[in-house]
């Protein structure tokens, strides 16, 4: 987790979604250790070592994430799940492209993301697609398709893998395959029982 800034091939805005009630797990995902480390802070050091100078939370109001130089951002629309915190990270964000990971998928590796930018190149958004259909919360957008959520939001139709597929077929998104040993990377902690013991 080691590339130098000058390696980001655009400007970038990175993002943790971290904004979820986590009511399977029972406690917010945010400050789960791993290794010791809470996953939002691993979440922020992996987009910090890609060279990414702006850093955003996609979090609940009043919660401390207690991470340096993040800006913390909090839904407008209650009660909308991801999409109301890709909402939230797309009007904050300060560069065209946001490159965005969910909290509670601690085991994307840097060079996973550093696929995705390539695969963008600074003209396309970049979302992965595997077994489970479209995988929105290791992603990179376009400030742009913020039109699309904000419209979706304004209709309560909340489910991203429609406007997604909506997005790839217009050319604002582009689809990569997951392969199968990346499948690895997508498994999230939603309950206690997917923590790995100590």
């Amino acid at each position: 987790m080691e590339p130098s800034p000058a390696t980001l091939p655009f400007p970038v805005s990175g993002a943790v979604l971290a904004g979820g009630r986590s009511s399977r797990m029972g406690r917010d995902k945010a400050f789960l250790p791993l290794d010791g480390v809470p996953l939002v802070t691993r979440q922020t050091a992996l987009l910090r070592s890609l060279g990414i100078d702006e850093l955003l939370i996609s979090g609940r109001p009043g919660i401390d994430y207690r991470v340096p130089d993040a800006r913390v951002v909090t839904d407008r629309v209650p009660d909308a799940g991801p999409l109301a915190g890709l909402a939230a990270v797309l009007t904050a964000a300060r560069h065209p492209w946001v490159l965005v990971v969910a909290v509670d998928l601690p085991h994307i590796p840097p060079t996973y993301l550093q696929s995705l930018l390539a695969a963008g190149a600074g003209l396309i958004g970049v979302v992965p697609h595997g077994p489970h259909g479209y995988e929105p919360l290791v992603a990179l957008y376009p400030r742009s398709f913020l039109v699309q959520i904000e419209t979706a939001l304004a209709e309560h139709q909340l489910g991203l893998q429609r406007l997604l597929h909506t997005a790839v077929q217009q050319h604002q998104m582009k689809r990569v395959e997951i392969e199968e040993s990346e499948r690895p990377f997508f498994v999230n902690w939603n309950t206690p029982e997917d923590i790995p013991s100590p």
